[in-house]
């Protein structure tokens, strides 16, 4: 667009995309059958006082959800695991990729542990794609780290680049 980040600041931008597929079934040299992006944003909120995350919504548009209840777990799911990344996971390996450390002690979330996720299924019905459906896999686990990351910015004011991330509740000490 020519500008700076900072004049795009708090401006809305409106756009689609969409990928051609061939119908299904179609006797069509190299059939394009399905689609593979996808869009998503989350919101992290923090409790001021602890610092720990209080709650996350996740919003993901997914074509025509053809099971609704699927593609929350599916955004959970992903939510979850990227939480893991952004805040206590990390898998230590050695000159030869071996593991260091074992599956129990890489810090996974367990259930009592999680915040409260509110997953936004953005139904679009109607689109020209094999089902109406576009990806709801890899997605949900992408916009969660950066999330949290600016959640962390606007509560101390520190940016943080690296994952696990640094000077949170969660950081694990050795």
């Amino acid at each position: 667009s020519g500008l700076s980040l900072q004049q795009m600041k708090g401006r809305v931008y409106y756009g689609e995309y969409l990928a051609k597929t061939d119908p299904l079934g179609a006797d069509v040299p190299n059939p394009v059958s399905h689609v593979a992006y996808g869009y998503a944003t989350q919101l992290c909120i923090l409790d001021k006082k602890t610092g720990r995350v209080e709650h996350l919504i996740a919003a993901h548009d997914v074509g025509k959800a053809v099971n609704p209840l699927s593609c929350e777990g599916q955004i959970e799911g992903g939510v979850v695991m990227s939480m893991g990344f952004a805040l206590r996971e990390r898998y230590p390996i050695d000159d030869n990729c071996k593991p260091i450390e074992k599956y129990g002690s890489l810090g996974l979330f367990r259930a009592h542990e999680l915040p409260k996720i509110t997953a936004l299924v953005i139904d679009k019905p109607g689109l020209k794609v094999a089902c109406g459906a576009i990806g709801i896999g890899e997605i949900t686990s992408i916009p969660t780290a950066p999330a949290i990351a600016d959640a962390y910015y606007r509560l101390d004011g520190e940016r943080r680049y690296s994952l696990p991330l640094c000077n949170t509740p969660y950081e694990r000490k050795e």
